[in-house]
């Protein structure tokens, strides 16, 4: 009889150094577009005043958001490899004859997966956004050159149901609004009831003081008539100065939590396109949990596979990887537009990849 723990203690040691070959190599695969973007400002930075090091630093940062997929890219690999050595010299065939199952070996591998997948999911939610953000960061303001946003205008926002809020221009630097909106409407019948005019808005103390102002209500016909104007004015909205500033954070620079924030916001004020933002949010634990997935397939595929070395487990890799990623783009693009659910878009790939590595699993098993 074999010894089970000596036997999964084995299996995870032969995992790991292809896992790292793995991430090394993916790396290397998904680092060429950026170190071409690199090397080309590196080139031009004397004639365009960049620091090179800046080049560099920007580089480094941007590898983060592609690296996301060399978890389950190097894990697929990893179970590939072992499983076809062990296919090849027959070891696979000596522990089904002691009585260990195809599906008792895949316990080391889900286990080492179930490593990968929360190592994953931790730099997909701490590493990934902090690093592109400074990415996106050092090329705009140390490669491309451009100036920090001073203004914005025609802020538009919908402050809650019933109440909608339009800026002429809000003053990022100094938190004033220029020619503000205030638009109630009746919570039946959605007509306006009243809207506020103010020329300008500042944030005192926690408040908005509205000045130069002039209120009017509008009855059933909508009719307007002025019932007041107000020289400064308190008036209580929800919304604070960075309300007021665009977002320019892309759902990549977003952990799960920032998203929930984001998701609950919308739907407090009403708002309901956050189809988007849901994709994004269930993406962040569909490619992590791909770790399990790709470990079954690579076992099943190497065991039934007893020529797959090194190079041809990574280009059987890079296949699967390549039909994966195109699913899940395609998946991912139908459900921002509308035509798949938030979740359905997120998880499609791992549902069909899920069945595929069941179907592998029974006929190794048989």
């Amino acid at each position: 009889m074999f010894n089970l723990k000596v036997i999964d203690r084995y299996i995870l040691r032969e995992l790991l150094w292809p896992y790292l070959g793995g991430m090394f190599g993916f790396m290397v695969v998904i680092s060429i577009d950026p170190m071409i973007y690199a090397m080309k400002n590196i080139i031009n930075s004397e004639t365009r005043g960049i620091e090179p090091i800046s080049v560099v630093k920007w580089f480094m940062y941007s590898l983060a958001n592609d690296m996301i997929f060399t978890f389950p890219m190097a894990m697929l690999l990893s179970a590939l490899i072992v499983f076809g050595r062990f296919s090849k010299d027959s070891e696979t065939t000596a522990l089904k004859a002691g009585g260990i199952s195809f599906f008792r070996l895949c316990y080391p591998v889900m286990a080492f997966a179930a490593l990968s997948t929360i190592f994953a999911f931790l730099f997909g939610e701490f590493i990934v956004p902090y690093s592109i953000s400074r990415s996106n960061q050092i090329k705009r303001t140390e490669i491309l050159k451009l100036l920090p946003i001073m203004g914005q205008e025609n802020i538009y926002i919908k402050d809650s149901p019933d109440r909608t809020i339009h800026v002429e221009r809000a003053d990022n630097i100094n938190n004033i609004l220029t020619n503000v909106v205030i638009s109630e409407y009746d919570h039946k019948t959605d007509k306006l009831k009243r809207r506020i005019f103010a020329k300008t808005g500042r944030f005192v103390n926690g408040k908005w003081r509205f000045s130069d102002g002039v209120i009017m209500e509008y009855d059933r016909d909508m009719v307007a008539r002025k019932t007041d104007e107000f020289s400064v004015r308190t008036i209580d909205i929800n919304e604070r100065p960075k309300d007021f500033k665009r977002d320019e954070t892309t759902h990549q620079e977003m952990s799960m939590r920032v998203l929930r924030e984001k998701i609950r916001y919308a739907y407090d004020h009403g708002l309901t396109d956050v189809t988007g933002l849901l994709v994004e949010f269930y993406t962040k634990t569909s490619i992590p949990f791909a770790c399990f997935i790709f470990g079954v397939i690579g076992a099943a595929l190497g065991t039934s596979n007893n020529r797959s070395g090194a190079f041809i487990g990574f280009g059987i890799s890079i296949i699967i990887i390549f039909i994966y990623y195109v699913m899940f783009s395609i998946a991912k693009s139908l459900g921002k537009n509308g035509m798949l659910p938030p979740l359905m878009a997120a998880w499609i790939q791992n549902i069909v990849f899920l069945a595929a590595s069941v179907m592998l699993a029974m006929r190794v098993r048989n």
